[in-house]
């Protein structure tokens, strides 16, 4: 089949679904990616400093483990990507109540004397230890849906101290979400997700990697494969879908397809559909995103008081009866950087740190009790108007996620994604 007879594709988004749906819908038909931003990637963001022999740092995607990113792992192969052993721990820093901890060994968890003598902090401990129990033991056919992990916590009888100094600081690090939406997050979820990554074990857990040279690697493998056209600095006004066809609206140009793959965050899906269906608007309208204020920087008062308890991961809280979300990347620990100054990124700092080399804003999917609901619904907008819709947000809100979400719709589209898949694949979707 020539370029000529190929049907043609507009795909919306050039995040890791976007990029990855254009990459195995370009084997069958004509693809035309759009971005909005500068740059090609989404999430994946990397940042060369030029005062330090073009350092590639990572601002957004940065690590991914060995056992729960089937698809990706299978992609970077694909390509000849080459990724490093990462370093995965977590701190927090509880600057207002002067706690400070780190999970990497004894001496970090008691970095500070005084918390041998804590009842409040060994009864943290043995609670982490009675938690990770109890939810290793659930099983996930038994977890009413409407449960939150609030109320798994005042089921058992957890105590403020574990949930304020350890699990909803956890859960917010993780997906990038404030204390009370950390709270409020469905409890199936976290359990699927958790007992997938192993993170109720507190040996053998996977390994973490990263890309090396920095993850837009990935992103210069796919384009030099020149399977796709795409537009930067995209300024699509609307999406008209009519009579089998797609018209594209942008600058006051329209340009027709017979399909359309939209791969941005849920919540812009409508503002650029001309006449969404009535299932579309139900179902998308659910999905919200918090915006998170990035900086890449080398100020080191961003990260715990006490160095000894530094770790890859360091939440952060500064204030009184504060649930903001704070976290602090140690770049130098994650991707093992060649450098004698430290690099950080911090998520949503309380204050603009000093020392800033990059800032940029990241908006990432909520997740509570009704998105969980409608994600299963996600897979009946498919196909409708020719419309096909990939993300992360149709899993857990992560890479192997929207990667998994891409590989749905070229399926749909009948296409093969170019590597075969295991038989303990691990299906992330949430549908």
């Amino acid at each position: 089949m020539n370029n000529t007879q190929k049907k043609k594709i507009a795909i919306i988004g050039s995040g890791i679904s976007g990029i990855s749906a254009s990459y195995f819908l370009s084997s069958k038909y004509e693809v035309q990616l759009y971005e909005k931003n500068n740059y090609l990637g989404g999430h994946t963001r990397t940042i060369n400093i030029s005062t330090d022999n073009n350092l590639p740092i990572d601002t957004g995607f940065i690590v991914y483990n060995n056992k729960n990113y089937p698809d990706l792992i299978k992609f970077f192969d694909h390509l000849h990507v080459q990724t490093l052993n990462s370093e995965m721990s977590f701190a927090v820093s509880d600057i207002f109540s002067n706690i400070e901890y780190s999970g990497k060994n004894f001496k970090t968890l008691f970095a500070q004397y005084k918390n041998i003598f804590s009842f409040d902090f060994i009864k943290m401990i043995y609670e982490i230890y009675r938690f990770y129990k109890l939810c290793k033991k659930t099983k996930l056919h038994n977890i009413d849906n409407n449960m939150t992990i609030t109320d798994f916590l005042n089921m058992h009888n957890f105590s403020m101290y574990f949930r304020n100094l350890h699990i909803y600081p956890l859960i917010s690090s993780i997906w990038s979400t404030n204390q009370i939406d950390a709270g409020n997050f469905p409890f199936y979820l976290f359990i699927n997700f958790f007992r997938n990554h192993d993170l109720f074990s507190l040996k053998n857990r996977p390994q973490w990697k990263f890309v090396k040279g920095g993850s837009n690697s990935y992103i210069k493998k796919i384009l030099d494969h020149k399977k796709f056209h795409y537009t930067l600095n995209s300024k699509i006004s609307k999406v008209i879908r009519s009579n089998n066809q797609i018209k594209i609206i942008e600058n006051k140009e329209e340009r027709s397809f017979d399909y359309l793959v939209m791969a941005t965050h849920a919540d812009q899906v409508l503002k650029i559909l001309d006449k969404p269906t009535e299932l579309e608007k139900n179902i998308l309208s659910i999905f919200e995103y918090t915006n998170n204020k990035a900086y890449l920087h080398s100020d080191s008062k961003m990260m715990p008081k006490d160095k000894k308890t530094w770790s890859s991961w360091n939440f952060i809280k500064n204030k009184k009866n504060n649930h903001a979300f704070t976290l602090t990347y140690w770049m130098n620990n994650l991707q093992k950087l060649k450098s004698n100054s430290d690099y950080f990124v911090t998520i949503n700092p309380d204050k603009i740190p000093k020392l800033i080399h990059d800032e940029t804003s990241f908006k990432h999917p909520k997740f509570n009790l009704l998105t969980s609901k409608y994600q299963k619904s996600l897979k009946n907008l498919q196909g409708i108007n020719n419309t096909f819709f990939c993300g992360a947000y149709h899993g857990f809100g992560f890479h192997e996620d929207g990667i998994q979400s891409a590989a749905y719709v070229a399926n749909m589209l009948e296409v093969d994604i170019p590597w075969k898949r295991d038989k303990t694949f691990y299906n992330r979707l949430q549908y």
